[in-house]
């Protein structure tokens, strides 16, 4: 994990999920600001989340015959235009429409890089690298709003959006400069090589493809019906910018802290339980949130909700490696994507649309708390007798690389 793919992409992740993040909280406010109702509040959330979903099936399968590299590159240059219209807009079409165009970043940098990840991981430790790469995007996304918070409370709203902007920019940079266009394939690190890609067709034919896929919508449900309200409700409360921001960063950096070591779980327990323990966890702590007001308790609760929500997302992703070796990485992560963006989608339209209808916004906590629970025992199912769903048996060259024992030891001792 310390050769120079690793830290290049773990860095440039970080910061482009930072610049990401740091307007997250601030969108459903200014969607309201500009008028909109909590359905369009939903929508002005969500609808990268279209574009998302269209693409990532098909760039997943591209960066596997073309290359990882320039779809990274292209995709954190179209979050930077995005930020510089956010910057312009006047209006909330237009705001929509920036957020729309940064799906299509989104579905470039973040399937495209798990995609590099899953060629780097050795096997029998996918648990353990998904864990340590997650924590890049996850304290990125933790250290975004609290960034945003600070910046805005003392330059405004327009200073956010050109760190964002500049964030973008650096990393793209980075990324062009200093990762590899190939990987370089290490004999001690038994890196794994990519298969071509499946037809999606075919893919799609896969029980465990589909479960994983289904499990990456459930976790984006539940974090876009909270999220989506959770800045607004704050905001009624009459918490302040900075603490907002704060209040945010909470479950992004218990997540990002708490994964590395659930890596290592996944690397020897039942990955599918263990992601079904993650999502039961998620569904109780995100619904207890329509329940209370108390700033210390939704803190609380926020720490809880960034370790499931951790839990559920190491194993997943580790499953997701070992699926994508025989059908194809970018394949089985951009469906992974699609199913992502899909969730933040139904999520957030599906809030909105129950927040007007009752007109409270415990309705949007609630039903994200019902689907995660429902969703869980539909995994279940769907992953039953699935080998990749459990943690896969340790060679036995990989027990002695972790022993340090000599190659000339090893033998005898095989």
């Amino acid at each position: 994990m310390r050769s120079k793919p690793f830290v290049v992409l773990y860095l440039s992740v970080l910061v482009a999920t930072m610049g990401i993040s740091m307007v997250s909280p601030l969108l459903p406010v200014y969607a309201k600001e500009l008028g909109a109702t909590g359905i369009w509040i939903g929508l002005t959330f969500s609808i990268f989340a279209v574009t998302q979903t269209l693409t990532s099936p098909f760039v997943g399968g591209w960066s596997d015959r073309f290359g990882r590299k320039p779809f990274i590159v292209a995709g954190l240059l179209l979050y930077c235009i995005a930020a510089i219209g956010y910057l312009l807009a006047e209006e909330l079409w237009q705001v929509i429409a920036f957020r729309a165009l940064s799906g299509g970043g989104t579905s470039l940098i973040f399937s495209v890089a798990r995609a590099y990840l899953g060629e780097m991981t050795p096997e029998g430790q996918e648990g353990r690298w998904s864990g340590v790469f997650s924590s890049a995007d996850i304290i990125g996304f933790g250290l975004g709003p609290l960034f945003a918070g600070v910046t805005r409370q003392a330059l405004g709203f327009d200073s956010v959006f050109i760190g964002m902007a500049l964030l973008m920019g650096t990393s793209a940079t980075v990324v062009m400069l200093l990762l590899p266009a190939r990987l370089a394939v290490s004999t001690e690190e038994h890196a794994t090589h990519a298969l071509p890609s499946s037809p999606l067709r075919l893919a799609l034919r896969d029980r465990m493809v589909l479960a994983l896929t289904l499990n990456w919508a459930l976790i984006s449900v539940s974090f876009a019906s909270t999220f989506s309200f959770l800045g607004v409700r704050l905001e009624r409360l009459e918490v302040g910018a900075a603490l907002i921001g704060v209040v945010f960063a909470l479950e992004s950096v218990s997540s990002g802290l708490s994964q590395p070591f659930f890596g290592i779980l996944a690397d020897r327990l039942n990955r599918r339980l263990l992601n079904v323990i993650g999502l039961i966890l998620l569904a109780a702590l995100v619904a207890s949130l329509g329940i209370t007001e108390r700033l210390p308790v939704i803190a609380a609760i926020l720490l809880g909700v960034g370790a499931a929500g951790g839990l559920s997302a190491v194993s997943t992703s580790a499953m997701q490696v070992d699926v994508g070796r025989r059908i194809g990485m970018g394949t089985v992560i951009g469906l992974g994507a699609a199913g992502n963006g899909a969730g933040v989608l139904f999520g957030s339209l599906m809030g909105g649309l129950l927040v007007d209808l009752t007109g409270h916004d415990v309705a949007a906590f609630f039903f994200a708390g019902g689907s995660m629970l429902l969703g869980s025992f539909v995994f279940l199912w769907l992953s039953r007798g699935a080998l990749s769903a459990s943690a896969p048996l340790t060679r036995p060259a990989a027990v002695f690389d972790q022993l340090n024992v000599p190659a000339e030891d090893r033998s005898s001792k095989d």
